[in-house]
């Protein structure tokens, strides 16, 4: 199973975010800024997928997965952004950025651990 990290400003997304992977196995951590995601990030090298809120207070999901991108050299490192925003030119965007899927809030569990399962899979298969 995989090592994750959800950053959402959000408790109750962080809440049922870790209990719906956890659930499947996963070793969740959670933060609530893109500041102690970076942290994270930097002090623990087993994480292998971020999930990360698009509109936070500081830094934004956009700018997190570019300065994860600064420390994770690793291509094998997926992102998974959750935003309310549904516009396409903002969801282009964020891909072009480095994000590796969106998923629309609200969301259920069985979306989010397919996804996951996905980006996951999709890794272990290269």
């Amino acid at each position: 199973m995989a090592s994750i990290l959800v950053v959402d400003d959000s408790p109750a997304v962080l809440k049922i975010v870790r209990l719906a992977l956890i659930s499947q196995g996963h070793k969740v951590n959670t933060c609530s800024n893109g500041e102690k995601a970076l942290e994270i990030l930097n002090s623990d090298v087993s994480i292998q997928l971020g999930i990360f809120d698009f509109n936070m207070p500081g830094i934004s999901g956009i700018e997190l997965i570019k300065e994860t991108k600064k420390v994770r050299k690793d291509k094998g490192f997926k992102f998974l952004v959750l935003s309310v925003e549904d516009k396409p030119e903002i969801i282009s965007n964020a891909l072009l950025h480095g994000a590796d899927a969106w998923m629309i809030k609200p969301f259920n569990n069985e979306q989010l651990i397919n996804q996951v399962t996905e980006l996951i899979e999709k890794d272990a298969s290269l």
